[in-house]
């Protein structure tokens, strides 16, 4: 029974967030918001700036919560009824907004008066004093509350009644007002975050989503764990079971997002104030596009296992089809592929001698969904003890043989009529790495000494009878009289060939005055009698890096990239003939493009060289990865490729990708200086299908996804 109240008691004032809930309405209603859309942390962002009260308005106008879905401090809901049943007006004052809060109050059905934010005026704390007393003078009400934010209603309240608060906070109320009943029981500081998190991460199935990305992460260097590549996929997709279109590109966004700003955290290493943050993110985001739209074309429910098998071969189809996308899409930024990360599986990777890279993807791939697929049986059909079994038969079975298939084609290459068959004849190169920082490469004042230091390393390095010297990209500051008379007299007092990374300087055909030259990122080749032979002009520029998009249009990018100039973009590739072997140069990270390398190994293409300066990104992992990607383009095409960089990785790969003579330098560490000579092995160019008939696979991938696209554009697969 209600206990009765003094004649004509002061009415009672109770709070919302906090107090009659445990948790807090502005926030429950941005974690729906993001859970349904995560792009709208911009407009969020954007909304706070003009004050919390018109961030309410905005998200209660976007989101709806349901009230009895809410977590209430009932000790204090049941004695809210008590005072209510004995004849007490009790009025809510929230700072949440009037429709976020009118619709908790109906539930509750106990309040006389809602009294709330209106989407100019948040009222909280001094606010909401001035109205109360306002309405019901000083100390002329009784006020229920839970935070340091009540303070100042407390001091102007009859009696203070503190809830869902630590004892602490309840022992410093007493010392400024009156302590009427407290309800402290269950009280926990990690309620609201925990729930926030929870219904953003858990419910949403983003957390499921950012561990497939990580997980993906984890099977490219440094870490190598090939196998999470098998399972990462089929993850994403679990986390996205029974979403509708849009959550499942949401949910594949986030996952993408998490793979990209995980692998690509080496951004943040290069040595310039903000842009490394700014691109780290516009590029993680970018490349995330592709996640969300892969995971949204997979998303059809198969009932049969053959509808399943076709399933898991379109969604591999369509991933492939999106990496073909992102090798040319605005210059193309073909890293981590998929099959990359299976780069140490030798045999299994020689199918990139037919498909291309893309072909190891798809088999990854195709094997992550039909282990998915495995997985659902083992829960739909519990009753069946092998119900999963033929899910994964046709992956197993041509995962086994396509391994078999490759050992052997690198076991009968080395056989010749009698035997052992030696490669004749051989290349001797002496790759030079002198681990320059990049901030050093940019600082003009120390070129001339940085280039001293240089030639000092080269010169004690040519003391092999070397055939061709290396030099990396960035090496060479300038090519002007002083560099080009230290090159060739180096050259010609060791009788080598040398082919080196300097720019190219060439006055245009329709010259302006503001216009004069074009400027080339280019790899020459000097005979050993110091004569020019041939020049090489990049052909993919790095974005943001080397040229600026839209220029012409947008010219205010500009301020968004520390570069100022730009590049010119080179035509086609270009073969050096060195008389006893013929090689054609990869600049920078060229060496990533499949359909660049194809055009690079000519027929009579003898091996690859690739220059690079990977000193940006300090020592971390982008080198091993920008080696994992390279050491496709020697397998798709069957030709040796040899990388000399500026810090890592410097080795020579063999037409079957795997690594020789990785240069170390006195720690054991592949990013400081050091120089080595490697005897590379000529053999006659047998070219591969790949290199015959190029991206045949990815373009039928891109015709299959084509279909499914339209399919699910129109509906017909549900």
């Amino acid at each position: 029974m209600p206990q009765p109240l003094s004649p004509n008691p002061v009415p009672l004032v109770v709070d919302l967030d906090g107090t009659l809930i445990k948790t807090d309405l502005l926030w429950e209603h941005l974690a729906r918001l993001l859970r349904r859309n995560p792009f709208s942390i911009f407009a969020v962002l954007f909304w706070w700036t003009r004050g919390r009260a018109f961030l309410k308005k905005q998200l209660v106008a976007r989101v709806r919560v349901e009230p009895s879905t809410l977590p209430y401090n009932e000790k204090f809901l049941a004695w809210l009824r008590q005072q209510k049943a004995a004849g007490r007006k009790i009025i809510l004052a929230t700072a949440s907004d009037l429709k976020m809060a009118q619709p908790v109050a109906d539930f509750a059905g106990i309040f006389d008066e809602v009294l709330a934010s209106d989407g100019k005026t948040n009222l909280r704390s001094e606010n909401k004093l001035k109205l109360l007393v306002e309405k019901y003078g000083e100390r002329g009400f009784d006020y229920a509350g839970n935070s340091p934010a009540d303070f100042a209603v407390w001091r102007g309240a009859r009696e203070a009644i503190v809830v869902n608060a630590s004892r602490s906070l309840a022992e410093q109320v007493s010392r400024s007002s009156k302590i009427g009943e407290t309800f402290l029981d269950g009280y926990s500081s990690f309620e609201l975050p925990i729930r926030f998190l929870e219904e953003l991460f858990i419910r949403s199935d983003y957390l499921l989503a950012i561990a497939a990305g990580i997980l993906l992460a984890l099977a490219f260097p440094k870490f190598n764990i090939a196998g999470f590549a098998w399972v990462a996929p089929g993850l994403l997709v679990f986390a996205a079971r029974n979403k509708s279109g849009g959550d499942t590109f949401r949910i594949g966004y986030i996952g993408g997002l998490a793979f990209w700003l995980t692998t690509l955290y080496w951004l943040l290493l290069i040595p310039a104030f903000g842009y490394p943050i700014l691109g780290w993110l516009a590029l993680s985001a970018f490349m995330a596009l592709f996640g969300g739209a892969w995971l949204w074309l997979v998303n059809w429910k198969a009932n049969s296992w053959a509808m399943r098998v076709i399933w898991s071969l379109s969604g591999a189809a369509a991933w492939v089809a999106l990496e073909m996308l992102r090798a040319r899409f605005l210059g193309g930024f073909p890293w981590s592929f998929l099959g990359v990360s299976q780069f140490q599986m030798t045999p299994l990777i020689q199918i990139a001698s037919f498909t291309g890279v893309y072909g190891v993807s798809f088999l990854v791939m195709w094997a992550s969904l039909c282990l998915y697929s495995a997985g659902r049986m083992v829960f739909e059909k519990s009753h069946s003890r092998f119900a999963w079994q033929p899910e994964i038969f046709l992956p197993l079975f041509v995962v086994a043989g396509l391994f078999a298939w490759g050992e052997v084609k690198m076991m009968t290459s080395m056989m010749g009529p009698t035997g052992l068959q030696p490669y004749r004849p051989n290349l001797s190169i002496t790759l030079i790495q002198p681990s320059i920082a990049q901030s050093l490469i940019w600082d003009q004042t120390v070129n001339s000494n940085r280039f001293q230091q240089f030639l000092v390393q080269s010169e004690n390095a040519l003391t092999n009878g070397t055939d061709l010297l290396l030099w990396p990209e960035s090496a060479v500051p300038d090519l002007n009289d002083d560099t080009f008379k230290a090159i060739t007299n180096l050259i010609t007092r060791h009788h080598v060939w040398i082919i080196f990374n300097a720019d190219d300087v060439l006055a245009k055909t329709n010259a302006t005055p503001n216009d004069l030259y074009d400027v080339y990122n280019a790899a020459f080749l000097f005979d050993p009698d110091g004569d020019f032979v041939s020049v090489y002009h990049k052909q993919k520029l790095v974005i943001f890096g080397e040229y600026i998009p839209f220029i012409k249009y947008l010219p205010f990018i500009k301020w968004f990239t520390p570069i100022t100039g730009g590049y010119e973009t080179g035509n086609e590739p270009v073969q050096f003939d060195l008389h006893s072997a013929r090689t054609s140069p990869l600049i920078c990270f060229e060496d990533t493009f499949p359909q660049l390398g194809r055009r690079a190994a000519q027929s009579d293409t003898d091996f690859l060289v690739n220059l690079t300066n990977d000193g940006w990104f300090g020592n971390s992992a982008e080198q091993w990865q920008h080696m994992a990607n390279a050491l496709f383009r020697a397998v798709e095409n069957g030709v040796p490729l040899v990388r000399c960089c500026n810090n890592g990785v410097s080795c020579w790969i063999d037409g079957y990708g795997r690594v020789h003579d990785i240069l170390r330098d006195a720690n054991g560490t592949v990013y400081g200086e050091g120089s080595m000579t490697i005897t590379l092995p000529i053999q006659p160019h047998m070219q591969t299908f790949y290199n015959r008939h190029g991206d045949w696979f990815g373009w039928g991938c891109v015709g299959i996804t084509a279909v499914i696209a339209s399919l699910r554009i129109r509906k017909r697969i549900v």
